[in-house]
């Protein structure tokens, strides 16, 4: 768009490597959290040296290969995850001290090893060193040191649970929970590691970081733990939770479809002469006539292509996106227009175009580089002039002051990160257009300073209540951001700029301060005023198509992919404070939840990018291992994940099932994968006769990774989460007591992040804003009381 030109206006080319210029990581991770944790940080500018055993890290291995290139120097996956990191090998009986002469160059440490591993390679670290230890449990409670991968942690994160709904769940009622696509889950626990360790970088000490993949995941349904922690509600599967929204068949493919308001369904009746029913007019006439309706949408939607379907009915108002292939993500005109896409040189797989990163940021862009190949390097080059804060050890975020515009979800949980982190965020708000968390979509508990959902995203926050639509209002806010660091809004494009707040002005007017902006698209490109929704930005980004059934359709992934875009916003918003606190410059954050859900989980893109096969949705399967699955167990509704990665493991299962034959029958990975069928059916029917807690705990005192399918009321009951604090009570002046849920990572100061004050009531803080950080007389102070609403 034409007014971003003065903040985008350098053509991209970066002044320096990036914000994170001089921070100096050591990876020490076998799994694919680790890897994209540093993968994230190495994007954004830090040198990452990733320690390699001799055959290389398991990622050289698994693909996808570009059609006879099946090398470990080619796997789109290592090329992904390791973009712009160094290679260093790893063996022999100095191994131990060539780790400790790493680390005495090394700022961050990231290491995802088991107790004994790390008590044997990292006996010692310096004190300045931020170590972030990435674990499926997290280091302490009674799981710590239980074994995960994906599909286990998953499950046990709350998510799993729920799908599929709407349309999967309808066609298939019986089947078991399903894992997300992508190997989603695990981009999740690297972007959260992420956003602890910069965290802990911009404390000013060293720290100890713990990170649980399981919490996570739960992170990215608080909101759904707070319906039973506080509603008493236990989640499960279900059909559409709106009438005439969900995913409906179109004749090439399909498309999602959002519409709650009157109006909308007005208008198209207008264009569409099926739909202008008296039944469908009002929101209790949808849910009451909702078979009627949906069956109408099908009749529709079935008779249309995706993109005619998208563009009728965002004409009127809804909220409308087209479920998308890896070939249609590759192919998108709104990524193109982004150059989302990066082209990576690499001395064995040539060039290679690969999915770049979820935010453009004006002062430092993001260019990819290539990744290593095997040990290729001796460990970190020459010293860059990387630095801590010049302030005492403490809180990361004391002393910065951000004016957040953000509402719903995905803008609220990034600023929700930054307050935990110690940031002072004035939530900017009117009584005249509500947060949907106080009250409307997302919650409506009878009041606007009622609703748990509302608390749990704001915690910390004040609230700043004000009409901007009268000259007074907008000038006081105007005031306010000329006394913060920070501006951070999840409008779409162009509502900024309405009251001459876009970037370019804010930026032109003070080049310190850091304007950051989240939207479904981005705020460029032929789709950036579209509307979304989080399964809408799920379905566009491509995750809905890796998720479900091998024989079924896509799935709808909803609200727990705003939170995933939060994060993503989050590392954006820390990542430009570390680059202000070196240079004294800010710059303008411009991300895309599309973008988030695309780079968090490439799988399908990478291998339609290389021309490899479409690896395709496969439920809970493993293109490798077997069994790997869930398994219905004793109680209603009650499943258990199993997941076999080794031989060990392998015969720990035969031996707990009572068919220690099998060890020779199904030797190795190979052999298990082409006898899954039987294998899954000798499992089932073990898993049918036990309790789903009974179960999980024996299989990992075996050493095989299993978890439950956990609903959210299991979790808000769970002695791990209870012994690790998970959830915390908060005692609001409205709703009372509300226990919920911390912040997703363990700092071992404990005084990096913390709860200190509940989500404010509406306008709680107009009178501190005015005298304490306007510092008004009284005389002015009473002038402004017509503009505070």
């Amino acid at each position: 768009m034409s007014d971003q030109k003065p903040v985008f206006g350098h053509d991209h080319k970066p002044a320096i490597a990036g914000p994170l210029l001089g921070l100096r990581v050591l990876e020490i991770c076998s799994g694919r959290a680790g890897a994209y944790c540093g993968k994230l940080l190495s994007d954004l500018g830090a040198e990452v040296v990733k320690l390699e055993p001799p055959e290389g890290d398991s990622a050289r291995r698994a693909g996808p290969f570009a059609p006879g290139l099946a090398s470990p120097e080619a796997s789109g996956l290592f090329l992904y995850l390791n973009t712009g990191k160094r290679s260093v090998l790893s063996s022999g009986p100095d191994e131990r001290n060539a780790v400790a002469r790493l680390l005495e160059s090394a700022d961050i440490l990231i290491e995802d090893l088991d107790a004994g591993r790390r008590a044997e390679l990292l006996p010692t670290a310096p004190e300045r060193l931020i170590w972030c230890s990435i674990t499926p449990y997290g280091l302490s409670g009674p799981y710590a040191g239980f074994k995960g991968v994906h599909l286990n942690i998953f499950h046990a994160g709350g998510e799993g649970h729920l799908l599929p709904s709407g349309e999967g769940y309808m066609r298939f009622p019986d089947r078991p929970p399903l894992q997300i696509g992508g190997n989603a889950g695990d981009g999740d626990t690297g972007a959260s590691a992420a956003v602890a360790i910069l965290a802990g970088w911009l404390s000013g000490a060293g720290q100890r970081i713990d990170v649980s993949a399981q919490e996570s995941q739960l992170t990215l349904n608080r909101t759904r733990l707070s319906r039973f922690n506080h509603d008493g509600i236990e989640l499960r599967r279900s059909g559409p939770p709106y009438a005439g929204a969900g995913m409906f068949r179109c004749s090439d493919g399909w498309v999602q479809i959002l519409g709650t308001q009157d109006e909308c369904w007005k208008r198209l009746g207008e264009v569409a002469g099926e739909f202008a029913d008296a039944r469908f007019a009002t929101n209790q006439g949808r849910r009451d006539n909702s078979a009627a309706l949906r069956e109408r949408l099908s009749a529709w939607c079935g008779q249309r292509s995706r993109a005619e379907v998208v563009q009728v009915l965002s004409a009127q108002g809804f909220a409308v996106g087209a479920f998308k292939s890896a070939a249609d993500v590759a192919g998108s005109a709104q990524l193109a227009a982004r150059e989302f896409f990066q082209t990576v040189d690499h001395p064995h797989a040539g060039r290679i175009k690969l999915p770049g990163v979820p935010y453009r940021m004006s002062g430092t862009p993001v260019i990819l580089r290539r990744a290593p190949r095997l040990g290729e390097h001796q460990g970190f080059g020459p010293a860059s002039p990387g630095h801590r804060r010049a302030q005492p050890a403490g809180q990361p975020l004391a002393g910065l002051r951000i004016v957040d515009f953000t509402w719903a979800a995905a803008g609220p949980y990034a600023t929700l990160l930054m307050a935990l982190l110690g940031a002072e965020v004035i939530k900017v708000e009117s009584s005249r257009r509500l947060d949907p968390a106080r009250r409307g979509f997302m919650a409506d508990y009878g009041g606007v300073n009622h609703s748990p959902n509302f608390n749990e995203l704001n915690l910390n926050k004040r609230s700043f209540s004000v009409d901007i639509t009268q000259p007074r209002g907008l000038e006081l806010l105007k005031r306010l951001i000329s006394a913060s660091s920070m501006v951070v809004d999840n409008f779409r494009p162009g509502v900024m700029k309405r009251f001459g707040l876009d970037a370019a002005t804010l930026i032109g007017q003070d080049p310190r301060l850091i304007v950051a902006s989240s939207s479904g698209n981005g705020s460029t490109g032929p789709d950036a005023l579209t509307a979304g929704f989080a399964s809408i930005f799920s379905a566009a980004g491509g995750l809905s198509d890796q998720t479900g059934y091998a024989d079924g359709p896509p799935t709808e992934v909803g609200e727990s992919t705003d939170y995933r875009s939060g994060n993503a916003l989050a590392l954006a918003l820390l990542a430009a404070v570390v680059h202000r606190d070196r240079t004294g410059v800010g710059q303008f954050i411009d991300q895309s939840s599309t973008e988030a859900v695309a780079a968090l989980a490439p799988d399908a893109l990478l291998a339609h990018l290389l021309g490899a096969p479409d690896p395709g949705r496969s439920g809970n399967r493993h293109p490798v291992h077997a069994p790997h699955n869930l398994y219905r167990a004793a109680g209603d509704d009650e499943w258990i994940s199993i997941a076999v990665s080794s031989s060990d493991e392998w015969r720990a299962l035969c031996e707990v099932i009572g068919r220690p034959d099998w060890c020779g029958k199904y030797p190795d990975s190979a052999s298990r994968k082409a006898g899954e069928e039987e294998i899954d059916t000798a499992v089932a029917a073990w898993a049918a006769a036990r309790d789903a807690g009974d179960a999980f705990r024996l299989l990992q005192a075996r050493g095989i990774a299993a978890a439950p399918s956990f609903t959210n009321a299991q979790l808000a009951r769970d002695p791990h989460l209870s012994a690790r604090g998970v959830f915390t009570e908060v005692v609001h002046p409205v709703i009372g007591v509300h226990r919920l849920m911390r912040a997703p990572w363990i700092f071992a100061d404990a005084g990096v992040c913390s709860i200190r004050r509940p989500g404010p009531l509406l306008g709680q803080d107009n009178e501190y804003v005015l005298r304490e950080v306007l510092q008004l007389s009284d005389a002015d102070c009473a002038a402004c009381k017509e503009v505070l609403c």
